[in-house]
């Protein structure tokens, strides 16, 4: 089974099974995702290649390297080669015999048959039972503080639970000998253990590869260790007497057993920590039996699988409140924001209505700037709450921004000329055509361009687009100046949060919001000025050369 290991980064621990086709590398990667934000969404690409794996740069600026060196040129892998992506390290390599089996393949055998409880709290080995000889103590305990060390940090930063159990049962495999490896979470309603993770290890002596097989673990001992809480090692377990009523143990002609409770820090109903699950794992090989330090290290393990777990379990429930907090306060303000929109439509309709009747046409049309005023702004509400709601990769194109600074001034211009003040542009007259998205620099400039009118006085005010182009630092420079009341500063550090608005019930607060999000889309940045009493400056600053979006310009020949 060949794999992508991931030594250093913020995934480091995760092991990738690669599969039998074309697999992306990066932040929108459905088979190896990484969570690394210096990785490009589409990163690179591993083809399968007459048998072999190529590597395939995907033309990000901060590029792919194998062993060291950045590749250029599509790169044939081979096992034990280091590809480094942003800041992840990823070993190429093999999992030599070890699959990842369906968890339906998994069935928990044996009679309801409990053990003798007045034994329960002793877990002797038969006297028969060969165990491997103990390395020397010290040695020993160096290297299950390594083994654990090497967890936690594993362990460290993910917030998945499924994540967090493969990453425990990709070390378990790699450091304890074992011929299959379940680990059971009990269900959060049920109660019910549900396999969520099994390995098997291939025999190394067969010459051809066996068929998936049903995988029977032994319900009598994974029973005592949930209701116990202790860790069992059974030696010999043919022969264990504690085992004698289990028929499942006899069945399987199980050589050696070790399982371990999965401890969260919370408490249960009788004040001890929660048992919230199992790891078992089995062996049958010949003249072998785990020994007590093996016990020992996954009791250990099984620690820190539960705090982990549990670390996971409350970081996905504080999203889940988050979530359902934003809901509250998205739909209170859009409820407002709405009300009022409506209202104003319905004043307006009145003042049409009344023209009619009366015949007073000037009244009907004055009504009627209303309603299109008000129109105007359900649908630019409309478009901003599209924007913000999902993740957009912008679609760039080589144009020219004065063609949609124009456009948008052309926009506003009646809505300038009602309330008469000067709209104007200034584009330097050699700026090049850039790659930029027409849609999100559109909705850039009008979601400045409509808080600058309101911004300014009528008759007195003036409102500027100034766009330069800097080619030292290759960016396009745009700025929106306005000459109204300026910001107040202990609003200027809320200015681009969601729903927070500067202009009262005539503001959703969603414009600016939005116009940070599609800038950071563009890789590029936006800033503001402002001066109480003369007006304010919005700067939004756009790259030309993008590290992680497609150039339009650029293409990639095949894969070789």
């Amino acid at each position: 089974m060949l794999t992508l290991l991931v030594l250093q980064g913020p995934d480091k621990g995760r092991r990738f099974e690669l599969p039998d086709a074309p697999a992306l590398v990066g932040r929108d990667s459905r088979q190896l995702p990484l969570t690394d934000n210096t990785v490009s969404r589409r990163h690179c690409e591993l083809l399968p290649s007459d048998g072999d794996w190529v590597l395939k740069d995907l033309g990000s600026s901060n590029g792919s390297y194998v062993n060291g060196q950045r590749i250029f040129e599509n790169y044939h892998l081979k096992l034990g080669d280091q590809i480094r992506v942003g800041r992840t390290l990823m070993v190429f390599g093999a999992q030599p015999g070890i699959s990842r089996t369906s968890s339906g393949a998994v069935t928990l055998a044996g009679e309801d048959m409990g053990m003798d409880s007045s034994i329960m709290h002793a877990i002797p080995s038969n006297e028969d039972s060969m165990v491997l000889a103990v390395p020397e103590p010290a040695a020993a305990a160096m290297t299950n503080l390594k083994i654990l060390y090497q967890l936690g940090a594993s362990l460290g930063g993910s917030f998945n639970v499924q994540q967090v159990l493969e990453v425990v049962m990709d070390l378990v495999f790699e450091h304890v000998k074992a011929d299959r490896g379940i680990m059971l979470l009990a269900d959060d309603k049920s109660g019910e253990l549900l396999p969520k993770v099994v390995r098997t290890r291939d025999d190394p002596d067969a010459k051809e590869p066996k068929e998936a097989e049903k995988i029977h673990a032994s319900r009598t001992i994974i029973n005592h260790v949930m209701a116990s809480g202790e860790g069992v090692l059974s030696s010999n377990a043919m022969a264990d007497k504690l085992f004698s009523k289990s028929k499942s143990v006899h069945d399987m002609g199980i050589r050696s057993a070790l399982c371990v409770p999965i401890k969260s820090r919370r408490l249960d109903a009788r004040g001890g920590d929660e048992i919230v699950g199992v790891i078992y794992i089995d062996s049958s090989v010949k003249n072998y039996t785990y020994s007590a330090d093996q016990l020992r290290l996954l009791n250990a393990i099984g620690l820190q699988a539960g705090m982990a777990i549990q670390n996971a379990k409350l970081y996905q429930q504080g999203l889940q409140a988050e979530r359902l907090t934003a809901i509250g306060e998205t739909t209170a303000a859009l409820s407002h924001s709405i009300k009022n929109i409506l209202q104003a439509l319905r004043g307006g309709a009145d003042v049409v209505e009344m023209g009619f009747k009366g015949n007073n046409f000037p009244q009907a049309q004055k009504g009627w700037r209303i309603v299109d005023r008000n129109l105007e702004r359900i649908y630019n509400l409309t478009m901003n709450l599209l924007a913000y709601s999902k993740p957009r990769e912008p679609r760039l194109e080589l144009i020219n921004p004065r063609v949609l600074i124009q456009e948008c001034l052309e926009l506003v211009a009646s809505a300038a000329n009602e309330k008469r003040v000067m709209a104007v542009a200034d584009v330097d007259k050699d700026h090049p055509a850039v790659p930029l998205d027409p849609d999100g620099l559109h909705q850039i400039i009008m979601n400045l361009l409509t808080n600058a009118l309101d911004a300014v006085e009528s008759q007195t005010g003036l409102i500027r687009v100034v766009c330069k182009y800097d080619s030292e630092n290759r960016q396009t420079i745009i700025e929106v100046i306005d000459n109204g009341k300026g910001i107040p500063p202990n609003l200027m550090n809320h200015l681009f949060e969601l729903f927070h608005s500067t202009k009262g019930n005539r503001g959703t607060g969603i414009g600016l919001a939005v116009t940070k999000k599609i800038v950071e889309e563009h890789e590029g940045s936006i800033s503001v000025k402002s001066t109480p009493g003369e007006g304010s400056v919005f700067t939004v600053k756009l790259p030309i050369y993008h590290e992680n979006l497609a150039d339009p310009s650029h293409t990639h020949g095949p894969a070789r």
